[in-house]
């Protein structure tokens, strides 16, 4: 067994170092799983009752997430095992458990625990593991007893008290709840976890602003690898005003704490609110409470789609030479805002020199093509996309943008359609921009549908999704239909929404998600400025 264990891990790291960037580690760590799984599936095929190796491979199954293989492999070890392997028998069926677990087999987990429990039902694990099934399963009654049978062993078991909670909130006693998280709190002040806990039973009690301030408050007790962040991040999704409402009281009330401005920050710019962002920002340089590459990267960026370019490329190229390692995201935000400025030749240069940091990267080479196209380098800008798609050739932006070359620039619409036709096998989703294909295929009620869809799908307060129906609709432009109006009422919702880019409503012209159609309808400036405060830089 041992021998076993050392082979899969020198696999493990004879592979580890062939990694050079960051974007090998998706597929070193695929490399990684097939590695070991080959050593183990090597070892069980020349001993196939060597049942310490099995179950082995049964936890690497579980880890990897195959969990009816780990299932397999275990009820094959519980049919190897000799009787008086009790701890391993015990160690199988809890494993077995957790897999049933993982695939919501309910059912059947507790029927392994209930063979575990013959063989130890004093430990912990299992009966924590039994509280969590009965939770699953609807029965709060059993589920409660096994969580206060842990609390009368481990009084201070702060899960124990988050699951109470949950049972509480499933017979809608939200007082009760509360109780058995604030005793956790109160237990573990410096805990990020208990709040994160207490967040979770609050949002499920539609408590949001208390929920949000949990979870600013695992931010500032201790490092919990940004989960609170994330939480917070998710929240604003859906409730934006509650989220930056608990920011900004957080940030008054600890106003050399950059982090709270931080994250208030990146929450405006996920949800298209530059202004507020770009107030965040500033307050953090102004006051320099942190001073990072990033924080410069940030301010070029929302500076950029406020229409600021001289700004913003002065903010960008402050954030490059601060820069350790070079990134190739900052080089096409400083090309962006050179092409605005029309310096053309800057743009270019400044490309190449992206490109020179990473030859393979897809947004860069989008980037390029982009600027080609503009200067009309039609050939050009197909070679570089010839190159993306030869990386990644579901690449949807660059399959519309190649269409659109063929169609509109080289007058070839048969190669047009089938470039198109790809983008239909790329998803349907919001980025998919499935519609933009659909209606270049003559397939307009589609597109239409697909509009209205994606906005069903994406009920996110910054409004991207209205701005992408609203281009879209500008380009069908079958008006006695209704979709000149339809692309106004889009543009409306997304400004009533919060969404903040002048750069994308005034100045881009990139295929396809443009508004420059929209931008000939009578009241498309009105439109604009009835919501000009999107645009200010403003708490």
């Amino acid at each position: 067994m041992r021998r076993i264990l050392w082979a899969a891990l020198l696999a493990l790291c004879v592979i580890q170092v062939s990694a050079q960037t960051a974007a090998d580690d998706e597929r070193v760590r695929q490399r990684i799983k097939t590695a070991v799984m080959d050593v183990y599936d090597k070892a069980v095929a020349e001993n196939p009752d060597d049942y310490e190796t099995r179950f082995a491979r049964a936890n690497q199954l579980y880890l990897n997430g195959d969990y009816q293989k780990a299932i397999d492999d275990a009820d094959i070890v519980l049919g190897q095992l000799p009787d008086k392997s009790k701890e391993m028998r015990f160690d199988t069926y809890m494993l077995k458990a957790r897999a049933q677990a993982a695939l919501d087999k309910y059912e059947d987990e507790v029927e392994s625990l209930q063979a575990a429990a013959e063989i130890n039902p004093k430990s912990m694990a299992l009966i924590d593991l039994m509280g969590k099934a009965c939770y699953n399963l609807g029965d709060m009654d059993a589920a409660e007893q096994n969580f206060k049978t842990i609390l009368r062993d481990t009084p201070m078991n702060y899960d124990a008290h988050y699951w109470l909670a949950r049972v509480e909130v499933a017979r809608n006693n939200f007082g009760k709840a509360y109780d058995y998280c604030d005793k956790a709190v109160n237990l573990f002040t410096a805990n990020p976890q208990v709040y994160l806990n207490r967040a979770d039973i609050l949002l499920r009690s539609q408590q949001y602003e208390q929920a949000a301030q949990d979870m600013v408050s695992a931010m500032s007790v201790g490092n919990d690898e940004g989960k609170a962040m994330r939480a917070l991040i998710n929240l604003s999704d859906e409730h934006y005003s509650e989220v930056m409402n608990i920011l900004a009281t957080s940030s008054d009330q600890a106003p050399r704490v950059g982090m709270f401005h931080y994250v208030r920050a990146i929450i405006a710019m996920r949800q298209n609110h530059y202004g507020q962002a770009l107030w965040s920002l500033n307050r953090i340089i102004d006051n320099q409470l942190y001073d990072y590459h990033s924080i410069y990267y940030y301010q070029g960026k929302c500076l950029f789609e406020l229409g600021k370019y001289d700004e913003a490329l002065t903010a960008v190229n402050k954030a490059i030479a601060m820069l350790d390692e070079q990134d190739p995201a900052y080089y096409i935000l400083k090309a962006q805002c050179e092409q605005a400025l029309k310096k053309t030749n800057d743009a270019q240069a400044t490309l190449d020199q992206a490109l020179k940091l990473d030859a393979n990267n897809q947004d860069v080479l989008l980037a390029q093509a982009r600027l080609l196209t503009d200067l009309r380098a039609d050939q050009k800008a197909m070679d570089k996309l010839a190159n993306l798609l030869g990386i990644n050739n579901k690449n949807v932006e660059a399959l519309l943008l190649k269409g659109w070359i063929q169609k509109y620039r080289q007058n070839n619409p048969t190669a047009a359609n089938k470039t198109f036709a790809q983008v239909l096998d790329c998803g349907s989703d919001m980025n998919s921009l499935r519609g933009f294909a659909l209606h270049e295929l003559g397939r307009d009620d589609e597109a239409r549908q697909w509009a209205n869809q994606i906005i069903q799908d994406n009920k996110i307060v910054g409004g991207q999704s209205y701005i992408t129906a609203s281009a879209l609709l500008s380009c069908i432009g079958d008006y006695e239909a209704g979709d000149k109006d339809k692309s106004v009422d889009y543009l409306r919702s997304a400004l009533a929404n919060g969404y903040g880019s002048i750069h994308q409503l005034l100045e881009n012209e990139t295929p396809y998600v443009n508004l420059k159609l929209a931008r000939r309808y009578p009241n498309f400036l009105t439109v604009i400025d009835q919501n000009n405060a999107n645009f200010q830089v403003t708490r």
